[in-house]
C-alpha cells in the first residue's frame, strides 16, 4: 500500500499543480478576452500621454510668447526715443513760431486798427462838415440797388 499511496500523493500534487496552472491560464485568457478593460487601460494611458504633451506644448508656447513680447517691447522702446525727441523739437519749434506770429500779427492788427480809426475820424469829420455829398451818394447807391433787384426779378 505504500507504493500505491505514494503514487496517489504524487497524483494529487500533479492535479493541484495542474489546477493552479489551469487557474492562471484561465485568468490570463479572461484578461485577454476582457476587451472593455483593455480598452479602458489603453485609453487611460493614451490620455495621460496626451495630457503630458499638451502641458509641454503649453509651457513651450508660453515661453516663446514671453520672449517675443519682451523682444517687441525692447524694439519699441528703442524706436520710440528718437520719435519722441523729434516730436518735442517740432513742438518747441511750432510754439516758437506761434509766439512770433502772434507778436507779428498783434503788431499788424494794432497798426491796421490805428489806420482804420484815423480814416473813420477823417470821414466822420468830412460828413459832419458837408453832409450833402454823402447823402447824395447814399441815395444813388440805394436807387441802383432797387433797379438791379427789379431787373433780376423779371428774368
Amino acid at each position: 500500500m505504500t507504493a500505491g499511496s505514494g503514487d496517489l500523493d504524487k497524483t494529487r500534487q500533479n492535479v493541484q499543480r495542474t489546477r493552479a496552472e489551469l487557474g492562471e491560464t484561465v485568468a490570463a485568457l479572461a484578461t485577454k478576452t476582457d476587451v472593455k478593460t483593455r480598452l479602458r487601460t489603453k485609453a487611460t494611458s493614451a490620455a495621460g500621454g496626451l495630457r503630458q504633451r499638451l502641458t509641454q506644448a503649453g509651457q513651450s508656447t508660453k515661453t516663446t510668447a514671453t520672449q517675443l513680447a519682451r523682444t517687441a517691447s525692447q524694439k519699441a522702446s528703442q524706436r520710440i526715443k528718437p520719435v519722441t525727441q523729434k516730436a518735442q523739437k517740432a513742438t518747441t519749434a511750432v510754439r516758437g513760431a506761434a509766439k512770433a506770429g502772434a507778436q507779428t500779427t498783434g503788431k499788424a492788427e494794432s497798426a491796421l486798427v490805428t489806420t482804420a480809426r484815423g480814416a473813420a475820424t477823417k470821414i466822420g469829420g468830412s460828413v459832419r462838415g458837408k453832409p450833402l455829398p454823402v447823402l447824395a451818394a447814399a441815395g444813388t447807391a440805394v436807387t441802383l440797388a432797387v433797379v438791379v433787384y427789379r431787373r433780376r426779378r423779371r428774368h
